[in-house]
């Protein structure tokens, strides 16, 4: 049988472990909502980088054609 301080003890070490957890849920979903943004910063940087690729390729049409900046 378990006595009272042993019961005690566990008590304890199950809040313990709860605190812990809540403390990993939380850190996780901090780090996931992290990933989610630095994701959208990726995407709107590659939209850019497409952009100044379409933009230099027109621009060496224009100089090709013998235009003048």
């Amino acid at each position: 049988m378990i006595d009272v301080n042993q019961f005690a003890e566990l008590e304890l070490r199950v809040n313990d472990l709860q605190n812990a957890l809540t403390r990993v849920i939380e850190e996780r979903d901090n780090y996931k909502d992290t990933a989610d943004s630095l994701f959208r910063e990726l995407e709107s940087c590659r939209t850019t980088l497409t952009q100044a690729n379409s933009d230099i390729s027109r621009l060496r049409v224009y100089l090709a054609q013998g235009a003048e900046l």
